[in-house]
C-alpha cells in the first residue's frame, strides 16, 4: 500500500490522542507536567516532562508533542535521574501506571525503524513503532515569576471544559486557566448564580479578569462591579471525557483573600497558586468576591438583606462542585482557605447550610476572630441583625449618598458608579445573619449538636504578632503614654478604646505584661511590644485558640489543628522595619534567629511557596527548607484532612528534606481538649500548649481558653 493509503489509518490515530482545534494548539486533556518543584525559582534545566497518557503509536506521540510545541524527550540531552525517575516513580505510587509501564522517548536518529520507550527505572528499550504508549514530551515553558508570566501562544492549551473550549497556557510548573467567570454578573444588591458552560463557544482563559470595585489601595485600578472570576493552577489536564476517574483527581484547595472584607485580589501575587499546585500536587483555585458596600450593604425591604460577597464564596463552591474535574480537580475533596479576612471568610461558610457538602476541609490563617460587638470587649464573630445594621449603617451610607429620604434607595445609588459607592465615608463590610445564608447570630462550636461542620477537619492558627504590622514607631510622642498609645492603635483598625475598658491609666499592672508600663519607666520599646501583645491577642488570638477548644471539647468539626508561626516573610509593601528581621554582618537581608515581629500576612508567601518566586532572597539558607515543609503540610491537609504528610508519599515525591525535619520535629497532634496544644511552626519546629506565650494576656482581657463555653 502506498502512502496516501496509509494517511487515513495513521490521522485516525493523531486525532484519538491529540484534538486541535486551533492550528498548532492542543486540546483534548491527558497531560501532566512532570517537574520538580524546590520552590527555589530554579530556572529550567531540560529535565522535566510533558507526560501524554493517552496510549498510541511513536508517531502519534511525536505528533502530540508537535502541537504542545514540542518534541519527544531524549535522554541524550538531559538527566532522567534530575527528575524523571522520581515523577515517574510516583505515577507508580498513585497506582496511575504500573511499575512494568513503558514511555515513547525521542528515537536516537530520525531514519531509525525502530523506536525507543523509556521505563521508571531509567532503562531504555528497543520497541516496534506502532505499539501503543503513552509518550514524553520536552517541556520548554519558562519557570514563572512575579514578573514575567509568559501566557504566549507557544505555551497555550486547549481543554474542553463541559461544552466550552478554554484556551489557558502552562509555565514550567503548572497549567493555568485565569480569569474564569464562575458567576454571571449580578445585579447590583443581588445573589450570585453559577455560571453556565453549556452550549458551544471558546473562552480566552489567558489573563486574570478584572478585581473586584474597591478603594484604591492593594488593587490601584481597574476594579469593577463585573469581577467575579476565578484563577485555576493544575499540574494535571484530564481527558475531556474523564473527569469522573477519580484514581487521577487531585484535591482542590479553594483560597479565599483577606482585605477586612472591603478589599482584595485573587491575582495578588503573594498567594499565586503555581508552586502550591506544583508541589503539592493539587489543584488551586483562588476567586473574586464582591466586598465593601456592593459587597454587604443591606436594606429592610426583605429582599436585599446583605451578604452578597458571601454568596459569591458559596457559588464559588456550586461552581467547583460542577466544573473542576474538566481540570483534574476532585469535587469531593475541597479544601477551603483563607487568610485575615478570607479566613473569617472561612469561618462563615462552616456554619452555612447551603455549603455544606460543597467543601470537606477548611483551613483559617490569621482569623479576626477577637473584634468587639455584641457588647463584648472580646467578641466571638457575631453576625447583627438586619434591623440593627440597616439603623446603624445602611443609613449612614445612604445619607452620605444622598439617597437616605429617596422613595426608591436602591434606584437612587444606582446612580453611583460601583467605585463612588465604596470609596463613600463609610463603605459597610459587615457580616448580618441575612436568614439566607446565616440563620444564626454565630457559627458554633460549643455545641456538637448545632454545627454544621461536624465532619470537617479544621486547621486555623496566627502568626505570633498579628498586629506589630499596624503598631507606629512614632512613640514617644507628647501627651502620649502606654494607654493612649493603645487606643490609637487599636483605633487605626476600626476598633473602639479599649484603656478605659481594661483601666490602663490607673491600675498597677496587668497580667503579661511588663510592671514598667504602669509606674511611668517603660521604654519606647516596652510600649511598642505591649501595645502589639495587647492588640494582637485581643484581635486575633485569644478568641482563636478558645474556638479551637471549645471545638475540640464538643466536637464541632471532626479534628482541629491548631498552629502559630514563628517563622515568617513579611510582604513587600506591607511591612515594618519590626515586621523584617534585623540585618546582621553575616546575614544582610536579615537574620531570622534574631527577635522581630511575625506579623499579619507574614505566612502568606511561606504557604503559597512564593518568596522566591517574587525575587526575595534566602536571608538565612533555611527560609526555602521552611517553606517547602509548610507547603507539604498544607497540601497534606487538602489530601487527607490531616497536615502530617505521610512518609511514603514523601518519598515517592523525593522530598527528602521534609522527612528529615519531620522526623526532627514529630508529629503535628489535633486539640486534645482534656491536655490542648497547638504546632509552633519554625525550623525544629515543636508541639505546645495551646496559646501558649498568650494566656496571661488573654485571661487579663477576660478571653482564656474557655471563653466560649456556655455556663
Amino acid at each position: 500500500m502506498g502512502l496516501m493509503g496509509r494517511l487515513p489509518a495513521f490521522a485516525a490515530t493523531v486525532a484519538a490522542f491529540t484534538i486541535g482545534t486551533t492550528q498548532g494548539s492542543y486540546a483534548g486533556g491527558g497531560l501532566t507536567i512532570l517537574a520538580r518543584n524546590d520552590l527555589d525559582g530554579a530556572q529550567n534545566d531540560g529535565s522535566a516532562a510533558i507526560l501524554v497518557d493517552q496510549s498510541g503509536s511513536f508517531e502519534a506521540g511525536r505528533a502530540s508533542c508537535k502541537l504542545l510545541g514540542e518534541e519527544p524527550w531524549s535522554p541524550e540531552k538531559a538527566d532522567f535521574k534530575t527528575t524523571l525517575s522520581t515523577a515517574l516513580g510516583y505515577q507508580e505510587y498513585q497506582h496511575i501506571a504500573s511499575k512494568d509501564q513503558l514511555y515513547w522517548i525521542s528515537k536516537v536518529k530520525a531514519c531509525d525503524s525502530t523506536c525507543r520507550a523509556i521505563d521508571v527505572k531509567g532503562k531504555i528499550h528497543s520497541v516496534e513503532c506502532r505499539k501503543k504508549l503513552p509518550a514524553l514530551c520536552t517541556q520548554g515553558a519558562p519557570v514563572s515569576t512575579r514578573t514575567s508570566n509568559n501566557s504566549s501562544a507557544s505555551w497555550q492549551v486547549q481543554q474542553t471544559v463541559s461544552d466550552k473550549v478554554l484556551t489557558g497556557y502552562r509555565d514550567y510548573h503548572v497549567w493555568k486557566f485565569r480569569g474564569i467567570r464562575f458567576a454571571d454578573t449580578p445585579k447590583r444588591f443581588t445573589y450570585s448564580k453559577v455560571a453556565s458552560f453549556e452550549g458551544a463557544g471558546e473562552v480566552d482563559a489567558t489573563t486574570a479578569g478584572a478585581d473586584c470595585s474597591q478603594p484604591i489601595g492593594e488593587v490601584q485600578s481597574g476594579s469593577s462591579e463585573d469581577c467575579l472570576f476565578a484563577n485555576v493552577w493544575t499540574p494535571y489536564l484530564p481527558h475531556s471525557g474523564d473527569g469522573d476517574k477519580k484514581a487521577k483527581l487531585k484535591p482542590v484547595m479553594l483560597y479565599l483573600y483577606g482585605g477586612g472584607f472591603t478589599s482584595g485580589s485573587g491575582k495578588n501575587t503573594n498567594t499565586d497558586g503555581t508552586n502550591l499546585a506544583s508541589r503539592g500536587d493539587v489543584v488551586v483555585v483562588s476567586v473574586n468576591y464582591r466586598v465593601g458596600s456592593i459587597g454587604f450593604l443591606n436594606f429592610n425591604d426583605g429582599v436585599h438583606n446583605g451578604n452578597y460577597g458571601l454568596s459569591d464564596m458559596v457559588t464559588a463552591l456550586e461552581w467547583i462542585h460542577k466544573y473542576i474535574k474538566y481540570f483534574g480537580g476532585d469535587p469531593d475533596n475541597v479544601t477551603l482557605f483563607g487568610e485575615s479576612a478570607g479566613a473569617a471568610s472561612t469561618h462563615l461558610v462552616l456554619g452555612v447550610a447551603k455549603a455544606k457538602g460543597l467543601f470537606h476541609r477548611a483551613a483559617m490563617q490569621s482569623s479576626p476572630d477577637g473584634y468587639p460587638g455584641n457588647n463584648k470587649l472580646v467578641a466571638y464573630p457575631y453576625h447583627v441583625d438586619l434591623e440593627h445594621n440597616y439603623e446603624t449603617v445602611t443609613k449612614q451610607v445612604l445619607e452620605h449618598a444622598g439617597c437616605l429620604d429617596a422613595t426608591d434607595k436602591i434606584a437612587c445609588l444606582s446612580k453611583l458608579s460601583g467605585f463612588e459607592l465604596v470609596t463613600l465615608p463609610l463603605n459597610a463590610n459587615g457580616i448580618v445573619m441575612d436568614n439566607n445564608f446565616l440563620h444564626n447570630h454565630e457559627v458554633v462550636v460549643n455545641s456538637t449538636t448545632g454545627s454544621l461542620a461536624t465532619e470537617v477537619p479544621v486547621m486555623l492558627g496566627i502568626n505570633r504578632d498579628e498586629f506589630g504590622v499596624f503598631v507606629g514607631e512614632d512613640y514617644p510622642t507628647a501627651d502620649t503614654n502606654f494607654s493612649t498609645y493603645v487606643d490609637k492603635a487599636a483605633a487605626s483598625q476600626g476598633a473602639p478604646p479599649i484603656s478605659g475598658l481594661l483601666g490602663l491609666g490607673s491600675r498597677p499592672s496587668f497580667p503579661g505584661l511588663p510592671a514598667a508600663l504602669f509606674n511611668n519607666t517603660a521604654t519606647p520599646d516596652q510600649v511598642f511590644n505591649a501595645t502589639m501583645r495587647l492588640a494582637s491577642d485581643w484581635l486575633f488570638n485569644c478568641n482563636g485558640f478558645a474556638k479551637a477548644y471549645s471545638a475540640a471539647k464538643h466536637h464541632a468539626f471532626r479534628e482541629t489543628y491548631v498552629f502559630e508561626f514563628n517563622r515568617t516573610y513579611s510582604p513587600r509593601g506591607y511591612t515594618t522595619s519590626r515586621c523584617d528581621p534585623p540585618a546582621t554582618a553575616a546575614r544582610p537581608d536579615g537574620d531570622p534567629d534574631a527577635e522581630y515581629y511575625k506579623c499579619h500576612a507574614g505566612e502568606q508567601m511561606v504557604v503559597f511557596g512564593t518568596e522566591r518566586r517574587n525575587g526575595l532572597p534566602d536571608r538565612d539558607g533555611l527560609d526555602v527548607g521552611f517553606m517547602q515543609l509548610v507547603v507539604d503540610y498544607w497540601a497534606a491537609f487538602a489530601r487527607q484532612g490531616d497536615p502530617n504528610p505521610q512518609r511514603g508519599w514523601l518519598q515517592a515525591r523525593g522530598y527528602e528534606g521534609t522527612l528529615r525535619e519531620l522526623e526532627r520535629v514529630g508529629k503535628w497532634e489535633a486539640v486534645d481538649a482534656s491536655k490542648p496544644t497547638m504546632r509552633v511552626l519554625q525550623v525544629g519546629g515543636k508541639q505546645v500548649p495551646l496559646g501558649e506565650g498568650h494566656n496571661e494576656v488573654c485571661a487579663g482581657l477576660g478571653a482564656p481558653l474557655d471563653n466560649l463555653e456556655v455556663e
